[in-house]
């Protein structure tokens, strides 16, 4: 077996200028695919990349913090972490996005990612951890092999089509 070209996951502490398009590139991979990362499979190229673009300006002006698997320029996988603001939820943080490039799913860069996340928001301070899943995937099933409870199901709230509507799974992770 030869060894993959990517290193990670590590925290992005300085976004290059291409990074929005990179990030781009790789949501739209995981979106075709069906992977539940905030847009139908059958998504618009240009909503997909604008929404990549948003994530990386968040990323620059501190509102969000990126950890990648991969190199500048070609990102095998995601997840980002967005912080409480405010007093009462400063205490806590929500995992956003994690994606792995279809083609390299299935070595444990999920929760190679998720690993990486938890020891961030631990290193932080943080107490808890948030985050939310679309239903009809294996995505809830993967959270609770983590040790992550599920704290509430919004029955039929994310609409992929018209004839696609999923629950939404929400799960949460008390640090130590």
């Amino acid at each position: 077996m030869t060894e993959e070209p990517f290193s990670g996951p590590h925290l992005v502490q300085e976004a290059h200028p291409e990074m929005g398009t990179v990030l781009g590139t790789l949501w739209l991979a995981v979106t075709r695919a069906g992977g539940a990362v905030g847009f139908p499979s059958d998504a618009a190229e240009q909503d997909v990349r604008a929404v990549a673009e948003q994530a990386i300006e968040d990323v620059r002006a501190k509102r969000q913090q990126l950890i990648v698997i991969g190199a500048d320029h070609a990102l095998a996988g995601t997840v980002f972490l967005r912080r409480g603001t405010g007093t009462v939820v400063a205490h806590r943080a929500e995992v956003l996005r994690l994606m792995v490039r279809p083609d390299l799913q299935g070595r444990g860069w999920g929760k190679r990612l998720l690993d990486a996340a938890v020891a961030h928001a631990t290193a932080l301070g943080l107490e808890q951890l948030l985050l939310s899943t679309r239903g009809g995937t294996d995505m809830p099933t993967f959270y609770k092999r983590q040790g992550w409870s599920e704290v509430g199901v919004f029955p039929a709230s994310l609409r992929l089509g018209p004839d696609d509507i999923r629950d939404e799974h929400w799960f949460q992770l008390r640090l130590s």
